[in-house]
C-alpha cells in the first residue's frame, strides 16, 4: 500500500526508471513489512508491559523466521492477524511460566529440534529449489546455533529476559513450521487430486 504509492511517486518524479520500478517496490514492501512487524511486536510488548523483551524477541525472531519459512497467510491482513495472535499466545504462555528455567530449557530443546529437522519449509506460493533449500537450511541452522548459544549464556548468568525472548522465538518459529508442514501437505494432496480429475 504505502510501498506502491512511494514507488509511483518516485517514478513520476523521475527518481527511478520504469525498469527499476519492480525492484524498488519489492524493497519498499519488504521495509514496510519489517516496520509493521516491529510495530506489532512493540504494541503487544507494551500491552504485556514487556517492551524490552518485545524488542529482543523481534531481533531474534527476524533472522530465524525469515530463513526457516513455515506458515504464510494468503493475505497481508490475515498474516498480521496471525502474527498478533502468535505473539499474544507466546507472551501469555511464557508470562505464566515466569521464573521456571527448567520449563524454558525443555521448550528450547523441543522447539529447537523441530526447527533443526523441519526448516526450511516451502509454501504453495513459494516453492524452494535444491539450491534455495540448501542455503535457507544452512542459514536457519546458523541462526538457531547462535541463538541457542545466547540462550545457554543467558541461562548461566540468569538473564531471564533473554531466556524468555529466545523461548518465545523458538516457540513461534516451531509452531509456524508445524502449521506450514500441515498446510503444504494438504495443499499438495489437493493438487494431486485435481490432476487426477
Amino acid at each position: 500500500m504505502w510501498a506502491g504509492r512511494m514507488t509511483d511517486s518516485f517514478l513520476k518524479e523521475g527518481i527511478i526508471s520504469d525498469e527499476d520500478k519492480e525492484i524498488v517496490r519489492f524493497g519498499l514492501e519488504s521495509m514496510e513489512g519489517n516496520l509493521q512487524g516491529i510495530g506489532l511486536t512493540l504494541v503487544v510488548g507494551i500491552c504485556f508491559n514487556r517492551v524490552g523483551e518485545a524488542l529482543l524477541l523481534w531481533l531474534l525472531l527476524f533472522p530465524l523466521r525469515k530463513n526457516a519459512g513455515g506458515y504464510h497467510a494468503a493475505t497481508k491482513k490475515r498474516c498480521l492477524f496471525m502474527s498478533v495472535v502468535m505473539l499474544i499466545i507466546a507472551f501469555i504462555v511464557f508470562g505464566v511460566y515466569e521464573h521456571m528455567l527448567v520449563f524454558y530449557g525443555i521448550c528450547v530443546v523441543i522447539a529447537g529440534c523441530v526447527i533443526w529437522f523441519l526448516a526450511p519449509i516451502a509454501n504453495p506460493s513459494k516453492e524452494l529449489d535444491a539450491v534455495e533449500y540448501k542455503v535457507y537450511r544452512r542459514r536457519t541452522r546458523i541462526a538457531l546455533g547462535v541463538e541457542t548459544a545466547i540462550f545457554v549464556l543467558a541461562l548461566s548468568i540468569e538473564w531471564e529476559m533473554a531466556v524468555r525472548s529466545i523461548c518465545m522465538t523458538f516457540f513461534i518459529v516451531c509452531v509456524s513450521l508445524l502449521i506450514g508442514v500441515a498446510k503444504y501437505t494438504i495443499s499438495n494432496k489437493f493438487r494431486e487430486r485435481d490432476r487426477k480429475f
